[in-house]
């Protein structure tokens, strides 16, 4: 009896993933939505597993920009969400902790491709280099 229910459950997996379409709502509009948040630029492992916002912290100096450095994806914390970058994340490594406003491809609830991003502080927006990062 037990074999013949593993039997109908992979038998049942097989069938599901050989007449998937594989469309989602994405791609049936594949015009990507254009954002902006401002908000503070994280290293999303410290983030997520810590809290931590900045780029100093747990007694290790310029540990964001280690983990943006070594791969590890940026995001941008607004309020209590967090938009995670689909872009090289070395791009964000000098900027860990501090306000950025981002500009891009929204896709899904809390993906941006950006297009523009810059600091902003109390002297105004300051451009971060976008060229040269990306692949495509």
């Amino acid at each position: 009896m037990k074999k013949i229910f593993m039997i109908l459950v992979f038998a049942g997996l097989i069938t599901d993933y050989v007449f998937a379409d594989g469309t989602t709502d994405q791609d049936q509009d594949s015009k990507a939505k254009i954002i902006m948040v401002q908000g503070t630029l994280v290293d999303t492992s410290c983030y997520f597993a810590e809290g931590q916002k900045g780029d100093d912290h747990d007694g290790m100096e310029g540990c964001g920009k280690d983990c943006l450095n070594s791969g590890v994806p940026a995001g941008v914390l607004v309020d209590d969400k967090v938009y995670i970058l689909i872009f090289p994340s070395k791009a964000f490594a000098d900027v860990v902790g501090k306000t950025v406003e981002i500009k891009g491809e929204a896709y899904g609830n809390n993906l941006i491709h950006p297009k523009k991003a810059e600091v902003v502080d109390k002297d105004g927006k300051k451009p971060i280099k976008l060229t040269g990062f990306e692949m495509m």
